[in-house]
């Protein structure tokens, strides 16, 4: 491209009296100076004159000025182009194939296409020229989407663009796409999928296609190769998908909705995606890697354009599988460490088969079962407890329950002998280690599932509490009514660490938890159903609390206002934050 030197003069308006000039460059010239830089380096280099006169970029203007600048075309096309990162990877007359990063959005793509093919000095520059010292945009054929790497497809002209466009929709073009996707997805379950959407989602699945100009069948132009697959502590699995889709100028999107409706969802943060942890905010995790089609100018001989798997998504598969060893690694020391309690008699007999466990010596990890779950113990306040897969796993940010109930309990005074009720109370491991912390203290267990309940009677002689402590089969809507609670109070403290996961979330969160009992996790009313029927029971008959005393209640990330709500009839007597320093307790007095 020849250098080519553009001059522009403006008078100034009442409007931009006692304006900077620099500040008046960037408004009024914006059409030449393409980026700020290249403005003030205009300045700098006295090619932007005041009646005649270079002057600072602080100058004042006054009305009627006459302010002239001098812009080197090639220099401002390239100064914009390199801080876009696109690349040219093929062009012929009318025609070209960009390769845009993740950013990228669709004006500076049909910006860049001309631009680079006459920075590359074609014969006629292929169909590029200027407007004025303006680069006049092609136009993109394929979809262009900011958050993911694409290569696209830019044509001179609109009669270009429907030529290259009715291609697509007859498949001769097809699109190469590299995708990560949440699963061990099996090449058998693709290569045996037809595309099939079942008879009630039909006509819903038509109106997709029609509002994307997409054919009712699209899924059978779509096919897949399993690339690889890696461990991920997160999803399982991320398995990385090879795939080509024809008949669409979308290929992204459909691809997209291909392996949602397939159950193995892409990573990403897009319409028919699952968000992977710890890549969140990210787009969709795939890229564009071949393009193939017929030539417009070549008689239809085929052109194929390619591009490298981007190192990101090879980055993501390895940070995956690395977290994943180093979880593993984590599990096995737990094992190792904490082994199982095999040492008191007759214990075992009081577990389910399914909850035995077994010698440390026999132990291994078992896939992706949790270690305390391999194990049949987890540390928990400094005690180790019996869990199986009838009670959750005791969390670290649980203790913070019990320490606040030891707080408050202790900060109004010593009773000759203080008595809790821990409600949803699983494994045992919140009142057994407040009982162990209190020795002037006694309580009762209440749990809905009697398996869990048998756990936390093994953990009540496992720590020698049979002289203070019971558990009694009960449910959070009716503990007010149960005579043998009733019988163990009133209560000067009760806690609770209800399921507080709403539907949706658990969905999300599957390979994180769902080896534990639903029943102890997932609560409706977006996870508030739990704290609801406690607030009506306890309103039905508030003398189960002592007269001063509290209920403290463990609450999801955020939750604390809904909480408050519920219970905005008590009077909010603390609040607790865990090790991560997220708000973990809430304590209510009775009032």
């Amino acid at each position: 491209m020849d250098a080519m030197t553009l001059v522009r003069e403006r008078i100034v308006s009442a409007d931009y009296v006692g304006a900077k000039l620099r500040n008046y460059i960037s408004q009024e010239f914006r059409d030449v100076f393409m980026i700020r830089a290249d403005a003030i380096t205009a300045m700098r280099e006295k090619r932007v004159l005041v009646n005649g006169q270079g002057v600072l970029d602080s100058h004042q203007l006054v009305d009627g000025d006459r302010v002239r600048v001098e812009v080197n075309i090639a220099h401002a096309i390239k100064s914009r182009l390199h801080s876009l990162d696109i690349e040219l990877k093929y062009s012929e007359p009318g025609l070209a194939i960009l390769l845009k990063a993740p950013g990228v959005i669709w004006p500076d793509v049909e910006w860049a296409a001309p631009a680079l093919v006459m920075l590359a000095d074609l014969p006629d520059n292929h169909g590029a020229c200027l407007d004025d010292g303006r680069v006049v945009p092609w136009f993109a054929v394929n979809e262009v989407e900011k958050g993911v790497r694409s290569l696209v497809i830019v044509a001179a002209t609109e009669e270009l663009r429907d030529k290259v466009a009715r291609n697509i929709a007859s498949g001769q073009v097809k699109f190469g796409i590299y995708a990560l996707c949440h699963g061990n997805v099996p090449q058998s379950s693709i290569d045996s999928f037809v595309g099939d959407v079942d008879i009630p989602e039909m006509e819903v699945f038509k109106k997709w296609c029609l509002y994307n100009h997409l054919p009712v069948d699209i899924f059978s132009h779509v096919s897949a190769k399993v690339d690889s697959v890696v461990k991920s502590s997160s999803s399982g699995h991320i398995s990385a998908v090879r795939a080509t889709v024809s008949r669409a100028t979308s290929p992204n999107l459909v691809l997209r909705r291909f392996m949602f409706t397939l159950g193995y969802p892409i990573a990403g943060s897009q319409n028919y995606t699952r968000l992977l942890p710890n890549h969140k905010d990210k787009g969709a995790l795939l890229a564009y890697v071949s393009i193939d089609m017929p030539s417009l100018a070549h008689n239809g001989q085929q052109v194929s354009v390619t591009a490298d798997v981007p190192p990101k998504l090879l980055a993501v598969c390895e940070r995956e599988e690395r977290f994943y060893d180093k979880r593993q690694l984590r599990a096995q020391s737990e094992i190792d460490e904490l082994g199982a309690i095999s040492d008191s008699p007759g214990l075992e007999n009081e577990l389910s088969s399914s909850a035995s466990v077994t010698s440390a010596s026999d132990v291994t990890l078992a896939g992706d079962r949790p270690a305390a779950y391999v194990t049949g113990v987890k540390q928990f306040c400094g005690h180790k407890f019996r869990v199986t897969p009838d009670t959750l796993i005791p969390r670290p940010s649980t203790e913070t329950l019990v320490d606040a109930a030891v707080e408050i309990l202790r900060s109004t005074g010593i009773r000759a002998m203080t008595r809790v009720l821990d409600l949803g109370t699983g494994s045992g491991c919140i009142l057994l280690s407040l009982l162990l912390a209190m020795p002037n203290a006694r309580g009762v267990g209440v749990d809905i599932s009697e398996p869990a309940l048998v756990v936390a009677r093994a953990n009540i002689q496992l720590h020698g509490l049979e002289d203070r402590s019971a558990m009694c089969h009960g449910s959070f809507e009716g503990f007010t009514a149960d005579a043998s609670v009733l019988a163990e109070g009133p209560f000067d403290f009760i806690t609770c660490n209800p399921p507080y996961i709403s539907p949706g979330k658990a969905a999300r969160m599957q390979n994180t938890i769902g080896h534990e009992p639903s029943l102890a996790l997932v609560a409706g009313d977006g996870g508030y159903q739990a704290y609801r029927a406690i607030h009506a029971s306890l309103a039905t008959n508030p003398e189960v609390l002592a007269p001063d005393g509290c209920i403290g209640f463990e609450i999801g990330k955020d939750m604390e206002r809904g909480v408050r709500r519920i219970f905005d009839d008590w009077k909010e007597v603390g609040a607790f934050k865990d090790s991560q320093g997220f708000l973990r307790v809430i304590v209510f007095q009775r009032t």
